[in-house]
């Protein structure tokens, strides 16, 4: 069995431990203190925090996704289906359903695991006023037993419109929770800033940062060289550091990575930093079509701007040479594709970089295009 995973909540002896992360971690929730979770896609963020969390005696995690929710009845159900999976107690269920008896609940079960799930009127949901009605629901459900509530992707509600209202009632509501410890977890950097420090946010300082970055490089390290050894696999130090770097340090595509290169290699095979070829073709059979559609889906200015990007480490985006390399020479023009490029969740900016958020990708695209 291959001993990688990615792409999906890891635990058990597929999560590399981070002592010094989960130690802090564990005080502030401990404390009931609101955490902000910083992090890039794929460092680990979600396994972390479930982990530290579902490892506490004594607190239930409310754990709520909102990944592209669009509406208002959106984020209701999200909040409710977090809580079904919290908690199958019947009684329990009931009631919360009782709290939000204004939104028509009914719980149903799955015929084939058998657990619950809590479904409301959409139309109810709609109502401005459902907002208030399910951040009641939780505090009320808090007041009686220890919760921390966490949610993921917390940038998205933005997506939502009146976004600043919408987050001015759920402050109003988390203020006054001092023994509750909110976490609140999101993968767009700059939105999330936007969030918890604009002064004219209704989350301004209100959590306190918690930065998830690459995991210490001799524990990765070590973790790795472990992993490939239960697959049947040996690797050397020197090797799995340079496959971290190759990954750019970031958790979940070293994983991925590890993953092809174990899938492309035979049974006590000695790892060498001359099987990532192979291993990056694997990784192209399988995503290469969804990079050719997000490709078909840019304009040829974005396209343009993003093969120079790939083709040019710590870019002077502005520079003469850079503006040539895209054969656009109106800095406008070219702000305007990175901001759409950003948007698209293809690049972020950190530290006055652009950087891809898939290293695969712009492999792909220098081999490609």
């Amino acid at each position: 069995m291959n001993p990688f995973k990615y792409g999906c909540v890891v635990s058990g002896e597929f999560l590399c431990p981070r002592p010094e992360l989960e130690r802090q971690l564990k005080s502030y929730i401990q404390s009931g203190q609101n955490i902000v979770v910083h992090g890039e896609r794929r460092m680990g963020k979600t396994s972390l925090v479930r982990h530290v969390v579902g490892s506490m005696r004594g607190i239930r995690m409310l754990y709520i996704d909102l990944y592209c929710i669009r509406t208002l009845s959106d984020f209701c159900r999200r909040v409710l289906t977090g809580l079904a999976a919290s908690n199958e107690n019947m009684s329990f269920l009931k009631k919360a359903m009782a709290l939000i008896h204004r939104l028509r609940p009914s719980v149903s079960f799955d015929p084939a695991t058998g657990s619950p799930s809590i479904s409301i009127d959409a139309r109810a949901a709609e109502e401005p006023e459902s907002l208030e009605v399910v951040m009641s629901m939780i505090r009320h459900l808090a007041s009686s037993e220890k919760f921390c509530v966490v949610f993921d992707e917390f940038q998205d509600i933005l997506d939502l419109d009146n976004a600043n209202v919408i987050l001015a009632e759920m402050r109003s509501t988390i203020q006054f929770q001092s023994d509750t410890p909110y976490i609140f977890m999101g993968s767009v950097r700059n939105d999330m800033l936007g969030i918890f420090e604009n002064d004219d946010s209704p989350f301004f300082k209100s959590a306190i940062p918690f930065t998830v970055g690459p995991i210490e490089e001799k524990i990765f390290a070590n973790f790795l060289i472990e992993r490939f050894r239960k697959g049947g696999r040996i690797a050397n130090e020197t090797t799995v550091k340079a496959l971290i770097s190759h990954a750019d340090s970031v958790t979940g595509d070293v994983q991925e990575l590890c993953e092809a290169i174990w899938e492309t290699t035979g049974n006590g095979s000695t790892i060498d930093i001359d099987d990532i070829p192979a291993a990056l073709k694997l990784i192209f059979s399988r995503e290469g079509e969804a990079y050719g559609a997000t490709v078909r889906s840019l304009t040829a200015t974005q396209v343009s701007v993003l093969r120079a990007l790939a083709e040019t480490p710590q870019p002077r985006i502005f520079s003469t040479v850079f503006m040539e390399r895209t054969q656009i020479m109106n800095t406008g023009t070219i702000r305007a594709a990175l901001k759409r490029l950003i948007v698209k969740r293809l690049i972020y900016e950190y530290g006055g970089e652009y950087r891809f958020t898939n290293p695969f990708f712009r492999e792909w695209l220098l081999l490609k295009m």
